[in-house]
């Protein structure tokens, strides 16, 4: 959801100031979505007056634009920490200013840069402001989620989807939440109730299904998981998420040449996220160890675990693939870390 540059800049400019002629470039450019040349003329402005409340808010939301096309993590986090440094600064020299986008871009900023306390405070401020945003609303779901409630986190997130229900991405927040509370059947039954009122785009319709691929895997139905996310596939064929699981749905399904085919198509997308990208080296690595390459399978499966830090099917496909070479003691090192790990998550 790309930010309106009329909501952010309207009343913003400083009163009785003459406009620099790099403004409208800066608001053209950032109108265009070209967010990396409107950073660039935004900083330059800003080094020759630092207080812009224009400039500051497009610098900002130019900084959120670009870190949506991030996958690297510390990239990322950069991005975030820039535009909060604009936002502050933003606040601080008009405390008035009553925009609630303004509080969802601080919250934003602090959800990533896990400030758990200050992005809930911002997004409480944020849907006072404006209780109508289904933005606002989602961005105190995940405030909660990340205070450790759960409840709140769940009311929130309804809210969010009742403001806007043709949107799959609220309702995928619905879904995604019931789920970090095991409440497998309700969510299907969420899903079910209000998949009806989902618009009917390829984009909206392939969250909508992935919802159920997830919903579906959950209950354990795997021939319904995997007619779920072929279907996401088919109407979204470029999106890297589903690359990765139709990889490991067909690995479930006992097809290893057709989900080897997904792993590497998952490898080779310049879109696929870290998580993604290790989930496909460990279903290669598997893969693998079907068929005793377990040389080969080793480098995948390390390099996945870097990611997948903990995750069980991953360290015991390691941990077998190292005793087949005959590694036993860096096996029982991987092992003893892994028995670590679990006895630090049991209550």
């Amino acid at each position: 959801m790309t930010i309106s540059l009329a909501i952010f800049i309207g009343g913003s400019a400083s009163a009785g100031t003459l406009q620099d002629p790099a403004v409208p470039k800066l608001e053209q450019a950032f109108s265009k979505g070209d967010y990396h040349t409107a950073l660039k003329i935004g900083r330059a402005l800003l080094t020759q007056d630092p207080n812009d409340l224009q400039t500051l808010l497009m610098c900002g939301a130019s900084c959120i634009e670009l870190a949506r096309g991030l996958t690297d993590k510390r990239a990322n986090i950069g991005a975030h920490k820039e535009a909060l440094i604009y936002f502050d600064r933003f606040v601080r020299l008009d405390p008035k200013h009553g925009q609630s986008r303004v509080h969802q871009s601080l919250a934003r900023c602090h959800l990533v840069l896990t400030s758990h306390v200050k992005a809930l405070g911002h997004a409480k401020l944020a849907v006072q402001l404006d209780s109508k945003s289904a933005m606002a609303q989602r961005l105190l779901g995940e405030s909660w989620q990340q205070n450790g409630n759960p409840a709140n986190a769940l009311k929130a997130f309804k809210a969010a989807h009742q403001l806007e229900p043709g949107s799959a991405d609220y309702l995928e927040a619905v879904q995604d939440q019931l789920h970090k509370m095991r409440r497998f059947g309700e969510s299907l039954q969420y899903i079910e109730k209000h998949r009806g009122k989902v618009h009917s785009d390829p984009k909206n319709q392939s969250t909508l299904h992935w919802c159920l691929h997830v919903t579906w895997l959950s209950l354990n139905k795997v021939d319904r998981a995997h007619e779920a996310i072929s279907k996401a596939h088919e109407l979204e064929p470029d999106e890297p998420r589903f690359l990765s699981s139709l990889a490991v749905s067909h690995y479930r399904m006992g097809d290893f040449q057709e989900s080897e085919k997904w792993c590497d198509q998952t490898l080779a997308h310049r879109g696929t996220t870290p998580h993604a990208r290790a989930v496909a080296q460990r279903t290669k690595g598997q893969i693998l160890m079907h068929r005793n390459q377990y040389a080969k399978a080793k480098p995948l499966l390390e390099s996945a675990l870097t990611v997948l830090e903990g995750d069980g099917p991953t360290t015991l496909a390691l941990i077998s693939t190292l005793r087949r070479l005959g590694e036993t003691e860096q096996a029982k090192a991987v092992a003893n870390q892994y028995r670590k790990s679990i006895e630090k998550k049991s209550p």
